[in-house]
């Protein structure tokens, strides 16, 4: 039940943002003007983010736009008020007017739009929207394109393929595959062998550059489809796909049709859901999403840029309308080399907040980062910060009760104050609240729709999600892969007061390094037991990332078997107890059976991930299911009398138990002990 203060509906000058309500609550008068305005937008072009305005100054830390609603506080709005007064109709008819445009269009430019978008036009017509000018062309441009591939395992008859090269392979070296999956036509930055192309396409051009033109063919052949969307683009190194859920059923609530792309999947609407290979799809792909949204009537995205979309030009083409950032801390260092590079990736959704009339920044003020964030852009355009300490923040935490199965907080807004009870917990999960009531309310949602929508989601799939199978303790799995949100993850538990808090975690195989000393050590100095483990270790030994992990508390392998041959129970110099098992599932097996009344055992690194990724082969892997069976295990022995208390070091305490290889055994020397 939430608590609505009085409030005042955001309205900035010259005009508000984005905004959101069903069309089916206007009457008949302005639900016309509504799809006529829509129409409109759709039909005006998008300069690029160094071109939309060319007046606009960089903002900077000490210098921005602070959100400041025009109506007094104090002043409700009915349900009624809203429909005549202030409704996205009314509001969104205000943005045409703010640039310069007439609402006349209508029906005619909304049909056609809907005959464009059967995505198909020849090759030449592409080249002209695009705006590309190849270097050279080899056959017939008049040929018609299908659609847009630059994976050539995805490639279906009648595509152009686009040759990229990545960081571990190259477009170019799959021409075979395009040929065979019947590529009509090739895009490439190669002179390449064209009589053998042209033998089975109908053309092959060659540019500059197919990386960064990828986005703009993209965007061309699908109708810039995100100029008919409001774009929420969230970046940060912990908390995107949190906050993106958040946001989502913020904007469902306020009558928006929202689709959603990120770690958890590729949301085109509702529940229609496709699996999500990256964070942010690829350039191609993306538009091609937005397009389906589009086609069935979505108004809004909620987006995860993730540094590698956007460094890897995934986002480039999307007309982004609000950027959030959640917060910053070490990751992805095998990708960006430093820190700093990795800051200026993630950088670059904020530098496209540039029209004060409709972007909006959200931030993270109790962020160090925040300031260079907020800094990116046109400091004209207004931000709504939030934070937890900084009691300067617009969006803030006046009181706040954390359990481990429900926050409440009372926040407080520009518009006012709401009272919020949500089944998320944690410290750091407080703040993705908060982040998503900001969003709401840079883009004018009631207070009443942002409380609504954020009590409405129940918990994020592998999110300090609760397994409960009856047991006495508590187990929870959580995405937790960075140190930083390991550390927040088991400052977030030990806050709940437990027994015991034992951590079960891995790191990835050819994933940054550096961080795998780092993470151990946050696990041993905040947890009473630590299970190091296997998590997808690819094409690296197990045993070697254990080894890098160990590092973290002084120790190699070979000094933990020498340590652990005390009864199974190696102790650290601050108490604490580590073990090591390369085989996930016993490893959590182990604490299972470990776990006692008012402990809490946290299963960090997977989350929501169904996989195990080992050598090039992905199999079925599920931690929530693990952990189940796990405890139905332990369950049954104590129903059969049989007596546990020496299970765990049975798993744990032998070398011959914690490794099979026979080659790791010659090379320690060891032996099995009975």
């Amino acid at each position: 039940m939430a608590f609505v203060a009085p409030f005042s509906f955001p309205q900035c000058s010259p005009s508000p943002p984005l905004l959101f309500c069903s069309p089916s609550l206007l009457p008949p008068s302005l639900s016309k003007l509504y799809h006529s305005v829509l129409s409109l937008r759709r039909s005006l072009p998008t300069p690029s983010a160094t071109t939309r305005d060319s007046n606009f100054h960089p903002a900077s830390p000490e210098k921005h736009t602070k959100f400041q609603p025009s109506r007094p506080h104090g002043l409700a709005l009915t349900s009624d008020d809203r429909t005549h007064e202030e409704t996205p109709t009314t509001l969104l008819h205000k943005r045409a007017e703010a640039e310069n445009s007439s609402p006349a269009l209508c029906s005619e430019r909304s049909s056609a739009y809907k005959t464009e978008h059967k995505h198909r036009m020849t090759l030449a017509e592409l080249l002209d929207r695009s705006g590309v000018l190849p270097v050279s062309v080899y056959g017939n441009l008049d040929v018609s394109v299908a659609g847009i591939q630059h994976d050539s395992r995805e490639i279906t008859v009648g595509d152009l393929f686009v040759c990229c090269a990545g960081s571990k392979t190259d477009g170019h070296l799959y021409l075979s595959e395009a040929r065979d999956r019947g590529a009509a036509a090739v895009l490439a930055d190669k002179e390449i062998g064209k009589d053998e192309i042209l033998g089975y396409c109908e053309a092959l051009v060659v540019v500059e550059d197919t990386n960064s033109l990828l986005p703009v063919l993209a965007a061309s052949f699908y109708g810039h489809p995100s100029r008919s969307l409001s774009v929420v683009g969230i970046t940060g190194t912990n908390g995107k796909t949190t906050t993106a859920s958040l946001v989502k059923s913020v904007l469902e609530a306020a009558g928006s049709r929202t689709g959603m792309l990120g770690t958890l999947g590729y949301y085109i609407h509702g529940d229609n859901k496709l699996e999500a290979p990256n964070t942010t799809p690829g350039a191609a792909t993306v538009q091609r999403l937005m397009a389906e949204m589009v086609g069935n009537g979505t108004d809004a995205l909620v987006m995860e840029a993730s540094s590698h979309g956007l460094e890897m030009g995934r986002c480039d083409e999307i007309d982004f309308d609000v950027a959030v950032f959640t917060n910053l801390t070490r990751d992805h260092l095998d990708f960006h080399g430093t820190e700093e590079e990795y800051r200026k990736s993630k950088g670059k959704l904020f530098a496209r907040m540039v029209d004060p009339r409709r972007h909006r920044k959200v931030a993270n003020i109790d962020d160090p980062s925040a300031s260079y964030f907020i800094a990116q852009g046109n400091a004209d355009v207004p931000v709504v910060t939030f934070a937890m300490e900084d009691e300067n923040a617009d969006v803030k935490p006046l009181e706040l009760e954390l359990s481990l199965f429900a926050t409440r907080a009372m926040i407080g807004t520009p518009q006012g104050m709401l009272e919020i009870g949500s089944g998320m917990v944690g410290r750091y999960n407080v703040y993705n609240i908060l982040a998503a009531v900001s969003v709401g309310i840079a883009v004018g949602a009631p207070l009443e729709d942002i409380a609504k929508g954020i009590e409405g989601v129940k918990g994020v799939p592998g999110r300090c999600e609760l397994i409960d199978e009856g047991q006495s303790f508590a187990v929870v799995v959580d995405y937790a892969h960075t140190p930083d949100a390991l550390s927040r993850l088991l400052d977030a538990m030990r806050e709940l007061g437990p027994r015991r808090i034992i951590t079960v975690f891995g790191c990835g195989g050819e994933r940054d390094m550096g961080k795998r000393p780092l993470m151990t050590k946050i696990a041993c100095d905040k947890s009473d037991v630590v299970i190091l483990t296997s998590d997808n270790p690819r094409n690296e030994d197990p045993l070697d990332i254990l080894d890098d992990m160990l590092m973290g508390v002084g120790w190699t392998m070979q000094d933990y078997l020498q340590h652990g041959g005390n009864n199974g129970h190696p102790m650290l110099p601050n108490g604490h107890k580590l073990f090591v098992h390369d085989i996930r599932r016993v490893a959590l097996q182990a604490a299972a059976a470990m776990g006692e009344e008012g402990d809490i055992i946290v299963v960090a690194g997977k989350g929501h991930e169904t996989y195990q990724i080992e050598g090039d082969k992905k199999k079925f892997f599920d931690d929530r299911e693990e952990c189940r069976e796990a405890l139905h295990y332990v369950h049954e022995l104590h129903q059969a009398g049989i007596d546990i208390s020496e299970l765990p070091w049975v798993l744990l305490r032998h070398a011959a138990l914690i490794f099979s290889s026979k080659e790791i055994e010659a090379q320690y020397k060891l032996t099995d002990p009975e």
